[in-house]
C-alpha cells in the first residue's frame, strides 16, 4: 500500500475529487509514523494528527501495484510532468524507499523526485543508482539556531551531507526551506545563497500551523515577509542577484532588493514576474494548496499568475521598510 496525495487520487482516476487546481506531478508517500519529531509535522512521532496527513492534505492509502498502473496511463495521457515519492523516517524505511522507487521505475518513465531522511553519500547513491531524478533533502530550517527548536540536533552532519550530495550529482540535489519557523530574513536569505552556491534547487514553503503538532498554534508567516523571500529566491535562481545585492535592517528584514532606483520600466524591466511567486518544487511541481487554502491568503501559486495577480504580489512585498519596486507587466 502506498499513500497518495488527495489532489493525485483525482488525476490517477482513483476516485472522483473536486479541484480548483490539478496537481501536475503525483504525489505519493511511503512510511509509518516518523521517528523523527520535526515540530512542524503531521507525521512527527508526538503527532497527533491523523496517519493519513501531511501538512494541510490529505493521503489515502492505495494498493502499490493500481496506483503504478494510473501513473502508466496518466503519463501517456501527458498529464502529468513528475512524480514525487515522500519517505516518512520510519522503522525500515531506506530498504522501502529503494523497493518502491523499482516498482516506480518499472511503471513509467516520469522523472522522479525522492524526499527522505538520509545519513550517507552512499544512500544517495544507491537511489540515484535506482533511476531517481532528483533527491530533495528537508533541510527545513535556514540556521542552526532554528533547526535546534524545530528538529533536533543532526545539523552539522545534514548540512556536510547536502554538501557532499551537491558535490556528486550537481543539478540533481532540492533543499527544502520552511518560512516562518523563527529564522530572520537574513538568515533566510544567506541560507539560500548557500544553497544556490551548491548548485542544489531551493524549494520554498510557507510555515503552515496543523492541529496535532507541536506548533500548531504558530501563526503562518506574514505574507509580506514571505513575498519578499520569494523574490529575493528568484533573483538569486535566476542569476540576477548575490550576496552583495541585497540590503537587511538592524533586525534583520530584507529592506532592499538591490533593484534599479528608476521607474523607467523600458530601461530597467522588472526583473520580479509572476514566476517568483509560484510553487518553487522539482521541474513539474505545482504543490496545489500544500499551504493555502483555495479561499487564501496564496503564499504558492499553482498555476501561472495573471498580469493582476502579479501586481497584487509585488505590491505585499513593497512594505515594512522595503523600497518598493518599479512596476511592470509580468
Amino acid at each position: 500500500m502506498i499513500h497518495v496525495s488527495i489532489g493525485t487520487v483525482g488525476v490517477l482516476g482513483l476516485a472522483k475529487v473536486p479541484m480548483v487546481v490539478a496537481p501536475t506531478t503525483a504525489y505519493l508517500m511511503v512510511g509509518d509514523r516518523c521517528a523523527m519529531d520535526c515540530a512542524f509535522c503531521t507525521q512527527a512521532r508526538s503527532s497527533s494528527a491523523s496517519d493519513l496527513a501531511l501538512s494541510r492534505v490529505t493521503w489515502p492509502l492505495f494498493p502499490l501495484a493500481d496506483v503504478c498502473e494510473r501513473l502508466a496511463d496518466a503519463q501517456r495521457m501527458g498529464v502529468l510532468q513528475r512524480c514525487c515519492l515522500q519517505v516518512t523516517a520510519s522503522t525500515g524505511y531506506f530498504p522501502k524507499a529503494l523497493e518502491t522507487v523499482s516498482r516506480l521505475r518499472q511503471a513509467t518513465s516520469l522523472p522522479l523526485s525522492v524526499a527522505v531522511y538520509l545519513r550517507t553519500l552512499d544512500q544517495v547513491d544507491a537511489l540515484m543508482d535506482r533511476g531517481v531524478d532528483r533527491i530533495g533533502f528537508g533541510l527545513d530550517a535556514a540556521s542552526e539556531r532554528v533547526f535546534r527548536q524545530v528538529k533536533g540536533a543532526h545539523w552539522p552532519s545534514m548540512v556536510s551531507l547536502i554538501e557532499a550530495a551537491a558535490r556528486r550529482h550537481p543539478g540533481r540535489i532540492s533543499t527544502h526551506l520552511v518560512v516562518g519557523l523563527g529564522e530572520t530574513e537574513r538568515e533566510m536569505v544567506e541560507r539560500m545563497l548557500w544553497a544556490h552556491r551548491l548548485g542544489a534547487w531551493v524549494a520554498l514553503f510557507a510555515f503552515t500551523p496543523v492541529r496535532g503538532t507541536a506548533l500548531a498554534q504558530r501563526p503562518p508567516p506574514a505574507l509580506d515577509v514571505y513575498r519578499r523571500l520569494q523574490a529575493a529566491r528568484w533573483l538569486i535562481v535566476s542569476h540576477q542577484a548575490g550576496p552583495d545585492d541585497f540590503a537587511f535592517n538592524e533586525d534583520g528584514v530584507l529592506c532592499d532588493l538591490g533593484l534599479p532606483e528608476t521607474g523607467d520600466v523600458g530601461l530597467h524591466p522588472n526583473p520580479i514576474d509572476g514566476q517568483a511567486f509560484c510553487t518553487s518544487g522539482c521541474p513539474g511541481c505545482n504543490r496545489p494548496f500544500y499551504n493555502e487554502r483555495p479561499g487564501g491568503p496564496m503564499y504558492n501559486y499553482a498555476c501561472p499568475l495573471s498580469f493582476e495577480e502579479t501586481e497584487r504580489c509585488r505590491a505585499e512585498m513593497a512594505f515594512a521598510g522595503v523600497r518598493p519596486v518599479s512596476v511592470g507587466e509580468g
